[in-house]
């Protein structure tokens, strides 16, 4: 009995498999009107960005997820986090990864993440990273349009940057915008531009803020904060 020959076969060394990714933690952060502790809403706060979690030297391009839909997939979570928790305020505020802008499916990614929730778009707002509005100038405003037009709130987050011309589309545009003041003269950015946007009803909300800073902020137009510190 002849032995079959398989010279033609080929040992084919597989990738190895990445480890399974760690869900990422959510907790809500409370904003409040300065004034007088009023609840604004509450922020998703992970322990794990998409920017953290998902590094193309762990991936191959191919593998590499979704920002938008990880985005859909937050707006899930937080949503039945908030449910299951009967946690209070509204809007429920969250980040969205840099990249998701630029997706052209990010409106149907939100709103399929909602969907899968017993909450409704008009409960959310996204904030989207000043770095990814700014460098896709007017067509950043379409795409968030779109998502606008699915019920959605939207914010800007100029923790880092504040590149982003406030024009009267965009003061139409964004419902919030979440900055740093101790940043602020740092980065140079005009004061004028917080009067324009507290003026037309932009809710400026400050991060890494104390109690007793109200009236100062107030002065700046900045009239709430996300969980202010007391005075040690």
């Amino acid at each position: 009995m002849t032995q079959a020959r398989a010279s033609h076969l080929r040992l084919v060394q597989s990738e190895p498999t990445p480890a399974p990714l760690k869900a990422p933690r959510l907790r809500f952060k409370p904003v409040v009107r300065m004034a007088d502790g009023v609840a604004f809403g509450l922020h998703v706060e992970t322990d794990v960005t998409f920017e953290d979690t998902f590094r193309p030297r762990h991936f191959s391009d191919a593998a590499l997820p979704n920002a938008a839909e990880w985005l859909g997939d937050m707006i899930e979570r937080a949503c039945r986090l908030a449910d299951d928790t009967n946690a209070p305020g509204r809007p429920i505020s969250i980040t969205a990864p840099v990249a998701a802008l630029a997706d052209p499916d990010l409106a149907m990614a939100c709103e399929a993440g909602v969907r899968r929730s017993r909450l409704l778009p008009q409960e959310i707002r996204i904030d989207f990273p000043d770095v990814s509005v700014s460098s896709l100038e007017e067509f950043a405003l379409d795409r968030l349009d779109s998502v606008r037009k699915r019920g959605f709130r939207v914010g800007l987050d100029a923790r880092r940057s504040w590149r982003t011309p406030l024009n009267a589309r965009a003061r139409l545009t964004f419902e919030a915008i979440r900055l740093s003041p101790e940043l602020f003269e740092q980065l140079e950015i005009p004061a004028s531009r917080l009067d324009i946007a507290a003026s037309d009803g932009v809710a400026l909300i400050a991060e890494n803020a104390r109690w007793r800073d109200a009236e100062k902020l107030a002065q700046m137009g900045i009239h709430f904060a996300m969980s202010p510190r007391a005075d040690s």
